[in-house]
């Protein structure tokens, strides 16, 4: 489509020694030009050019330092496309040849009448974006082919649904041979355990050259299933004529039968729990939705989008476009421009899960592509972003997360009631083990399960016989060998499942009177041989039980618990984790004060 006025977008840069023709052309140049730059000899306006990168360059010839054949010249050293007009007077005494070997794209008489200098300037713009169009048209087309088919799965078919080609990503998922596929009809490699009804309007679309969307099951070479989203896309070619088709694919597999085993275990559990209707429809509603795409320019200024991405942002298409990308994901915007820009450096996609908001405040969570698009000069042309709402899997994610915490928090309440000791306990002694683990360099994901599982460290206790747990005075040997059996009996109590919060929580409940010494309990295991959980949550439950009050003893004063913990370094607690203790009392200390004014 031609640009009604092409100066409306463009980037000009004047050169120009004498201050009047300046007052008098700049007004008119800058009310018709994206952005105007301003030189007054040809060294200021070579440094413009590096600087600025103007998509015209507007000169006079003879200027001081240097003028504007020189300029000119030197432009051409490392760009030999943006154009150049050039403004002399007729008795300016310079060789023609010297102008045409500056590569000079037009030439206006001085004194320079504004409408012809207009007209020059918009015909070198139409020009321009008439001349770059074509290749940045072929160098873009052909790059998003190169990264939609580096980055999905791709199955590309004849008009009758006869496999022509499959990409390198779909093949290895597939373990199939290419030469085995090519000609088979697609209908073959589906799994045919399946009702095949669910099929018939994706055959149905082969027949009517349409668009379709939905659901594939898969069989590898090793017959095993593969569930896809997929959709099918009808290819057009105008040259003989002709059409196929292409499919792109997204491996939901793994979702498909997470939700499977979520609704499993939701059943088991009491028939109370009406939020299973809700989990499940999350789910569902998780794989239905489709891959939103988004192209924007490196500045982040939105291009276009597809009815997807317009979709999840609640915008119309006409409202995001020249909006920045990377304000729609306000806590990420820094971080993601500068992983955008290295991607860019490197020539290398960006894969990322990023946070997003919609226009009504929604966080949105997506895993996302972002890949760059370059022109044949090898500069950035814009970056295309596909992204894989995962929200509502997310969300899931977090309330199952949120319902496992709280669970463990009630029943280390309990624990600790029993044993005479207040439930706000449980819940510092997780404060404390997540400030520590941060602080220790912890992942996020580890220091969040730590904090999870922390309440869980007495909870063999709830097996510990009453006269031994409240007894009042000082136990005998053998009921301090029972009451030791806490430690073990927690870890019991977990078994040994492959959950990621049991293993942990069995972690802390087994490791937490071991001492780096080795002259703990239950194993007597030394230093690094204790998990880093063990470890940390060792601290932050000696911490909170000296320095807070209970019925059988005084609260510590902070100066003697440093001290007590000092000592203990490389005896009783990981010399390391101490320091980092101490070197931020203050965190902990603020914790304290916070737990202990909401117990009271």
């Amino acid at each position: 489509m031609e640009i009604e006025n092409p100066l409306e977008s463009c980037t000009l840069l004047y050169v120009e020694d004498d201050r009047e023709i300046r007052r008098r052309v700049t007004p008119f140049l800058a009310s018709r030009v994206n952005t105007l730059w301003i030189a007054e000899d040809g060294r200021k306006g070579l440094e413009l050019f590096e600087k600025r990168k103007p998509d015209i360059v507007v000169t006079d010839l003879n200027m001081p330092k240097m003028d504007g054949i020189k300029m000119s010249k030197a432009i051409r050293v490392f760009d030999k496309d943006t154009p150049i007009i050039l403004t002399a007077s007729y008795g300016d005494d310079y060789p023609l040849f010297a102008a045409i070997k500056a590569q000079i794209n037009a030439f206006l008489p001085k004194p320079v009448k504004i409408n012809d200098l207009l007209k020059t300037v918009e015909a070198t713009a139409r020009d321009a974006f008439a001349k770059h169009a074509q290749f940045r048209t072929q160098s873009a087309l052909a790059q998003h082919y190169l990264a939609i088919e580096d980055s999905a799965l791709l199955i590309y078919l004849d008009k009758r649904g006869r496999i022509e080609r499959i990409n390198e990503g779909m093949l290895q998922l597939l373990g199939y041979s290419h030469e085995l596929l090519v000609g088979e009809p697609f209908e073959n490699i589906l799994y045919r355990d399946h009702n095949f009804n669910k099929y018939d309007k994706l055959f149905a679309a082969f027949e009517k050259r349409e668009s379709w969307h939905g659901e594939v099951n898969i069989l590898t070479q090793l017959d095993r299933e593969y569930i896809f989203k997929a959709t099918l896309i009808p290819i057009y070619d105008t040259m003989m004529p002709s059409y196929r088709f292409m499919m792109l694919l997204d491996d939901i597999t793994e979702v498909v039968n997470y939700r499977k085993l979520l609704k499993n275990e939701l059943d088991k559990t009491q028939d109370t729990l009406y939020e299973k209707i809700h989990f499940l429809e999350q789910y569902q509603n998780a794989i239905n939705e489709g891959t939103a795409i988004c192209r924007f320019l490196e500045d982040g200024t939105i291009l276009k989008t597809d009815k997807r991405f317009e979709k999840i942002f609640g915008f119309r298409g006409d409202e995001l476009v020249r909006r920045s990308f990377y304000q729609l994901c306000p806590n990420l915007e820094k971080d993601l421009r500068l992983e955008v820009a290295e991607a860019i450096k490197n020539r290398s996609l960006l894969r990322k899960r990023i946070k997003c908001k919609d226009m009504n405040g929604r966080v949105y969570v997506s895993d996302s592509v972002f890949i760059p698009i370059y022109r044949i000069n090898g500069e950035i042309e814009e970056i295309i972003s596909i992204h894989n709402d995962i929200t509502d899997i997310i969300n899931l994610n977090e309330e199952i997360k949120n319902t496992q915490k709280e669970l463990l928090y009630i029943l280390g309440d309990v624990v600790e009631n029993r044993s005479q000791e207040t439930g706000h306990h449980v819940k510092r002694v997780a404060e404390y083990s997540r400030i520590l683990g941060k602080l220790a360099g912890l992942s996020e994901a580890d220091t969040e399960l730590l904090e999870i599982v922390a309440p869980m460290h007495d909870v063999g206790k709830i097996a510990i016989p009453d006269k031994i747990l409240l007894k009042p005075g000082k136990l005998g040997p053998d009921e301090e060998k029972i009451i030791k059996e806490h430690t073990v009996i927690g870890g019991e109590l977990f078994g040994n499942s492959e959950r990621s919060f049991m293993k942990a929580a069995r972690i802390v409940a087994l490791e937490h009177h071991e001492r780096y010494d080795g002259k703990g309990y239950p194993y007597g295991k030394k230093g690094s041989e204790i998990h880093i959980f063990g470890r940390i949550v060792a601290i932050a439950d000696v911490f909170d039980a000296l320095s807070v009050e209970r019925s059988y003893k005084k609260a510590w004063p902070v100066e003697d618990i440093v001290e007590f913990m000092k000592r203990e370094s490389g005896k009783m607690f990981d010399p390391n984790l101490i320091d980092l203790f101490i070197e931020n009392l203050d965190l902990f200390l603020e914790v304290r004060r916070r737990e202990i004014r909401i117990s009271q």
